[in-house]
């Protein structure tokens, strides 16, 4: 029997306890709107994650060319060699020598805490447990995790996440270096200078920034958004956040008023989740119910049909109609009929008029039988005998 609810009624930090103390095995499916993710356990531990909005090789794939393990040319090779012969990402990554199975796991991992973590960010959803495991797992590659590690990051996380979106912008609102940040000279820099040009590195006061802070800020070198630089960094969701932040503080990134909030993403950049907002709806114009009123009224009080006429066919429904509905032959003997049977003095043509449908013509054209002889009184005809022959 499946388990589910709303997670307002259960928390995340509930379900994976009952689970883990359970030491349950199956299918966890967290919903949101159009989006869900899966999250498989194996005895209370956890086996595997997806996402419906990439799919997790794709995600490991990026992964790895946030690390350096993959240039972003080889990851699209890399995919096209994928459909062509339906293979695991993972295989492939393994059998190419690109990077070697350590680097595979920890890409693996770090991207299934990564779509975990941001799930303990939910406010509101549907779970939904079944007893159930895809036999498709890579348990070579994913080794199990426990839960205890999850909810303990995730703990901090959900602790450090709100002073941190405090103090950013919207996710999707691109931000540029500014003037300080483009005279500034990157120790990073100036490490692969010396080393191109054969020649030691010489900055002794060096750039006061820390290796994390250097190298998010060299992702601006165009006007980006924090949504696409999560896409492209090699450090989690969080730390990528609070260095952003940090370097805002610092007067080293500003908004940027330009491109209409465009931002350009790598080739093997891949979809993340958005998180919205909530905004306000916005109240209607002060002349909006004003507006209504006059639309409303003015038809009703100006051009209210007379005649059957008037272009305003809705509006002439309610008029009295002048218009009469003619009869077929048969009905019109048939009413001729019914009016003569009901009062054969005058023809029915007084009761016409009071039900409102009076006669066509001047008088019933049904005669009037009452004044014919009535057949049955009168005397049958004696036959006469034919005259017999002489």
């Amino acid at each position: 029997m499946a388990l589910e609810g709303s997670l307002r009624d259960f928390d995340l930090f509930s379900l994976f306890n009952m689970i883990k103390t359970q030491g349950k095995s199956g299918t966890l499916v967290l919903s949101r709107g159009q989006e869900f993710v899966k999250i498989f356990f194996d005895q209370g531990d956890i086996v595997g994650c997806d996402s419906n909005q990439v799919r997790m090789e794709d995600r490991v794939g990026a992964m790895l060319v946030r690390l350096g393990r993959l240039s972003g040319d080889e990851l699209l090779g890399m995919i096209q060699k994928q459909r062509q012969t339906l293979k695991r990402m993972g295989s492939l990554l393994l059998e190419s020598g690109k990077v070697s199975s350590q680097d595979l796991q920890d890409a693996l991992f770090n991207q299934a805490m990564s779509i975990i973590y941001r799930t303990f960010r939910w406010i509101e959803g549907d779970y939904r447990f079944d007893s159930m495991l895809p036999l498709d797992l890579d348990r070579e590659n994913f080794p199990p995790i426990p839960v205890d590690t999850v909810l303990m990051e995730a703990a901090r996380i959900m602790d450090e996440w709100p002073e941190v979106q405090r103090r950013l912008p919207d996710n999707h609102v691109p931000l540029k270096k500014t003037d300080k940040a483009l005279s500034l000279r990157l120790d990073i820099d100036q490490e692969l200078s010396s080393v191109f040009e054969g020649r030691p590195s010489m900055n002794p006061k060096g750039s006061g920034l820390s290796h994390e802070q250097e190298t998010v800020l060299t992702y601006f070198s165009e006007p980006q958004s924090i949504q696409s630089v999560i896409q492209i960094t090699r450090y989690d969701e969080l730390d990528t956040c609070k260095v952003v932040a940090e370097l805002m503080g610092a007067g080293l990134l500003e908004i940027s008023q330009e491109g209409g909030g465009r931002v350009t993403l790598p080739t093997w950049g891949l979809p993340m989740e958005a998180q919205p907002i909530p905004q306000e709806p916005a109240s209607p114009s002060p002349l909006f119910w004003p507006l209504v009123g006059i639309l409303v009224l003015v038809p009703i009080f100006t051009y209210v049909p007379r005649t059957r006429s008037s272009v305003n066919q809705g509006l002439a429904s309610l008029q009295p109609s002048d218009a009469r509905t003619g009869l077929d032959r048969t009905t019109h003997d048939r009413r001729a009929w019914a009016f003569r049977m009901a009062a054969p003095v005058d023809g029915g043509a007084a009761l016409a008029d009071e039900l409102g449908t009076p006669l066509e013509e001047s008088k019933n054209p049904i005669p009037d039988f009452t004044k014919s002889p009535d057949t049955l009184l009168m005397a049958p005809e004696v036959p006469v005998a034919p005259e017999a022959k002489p």
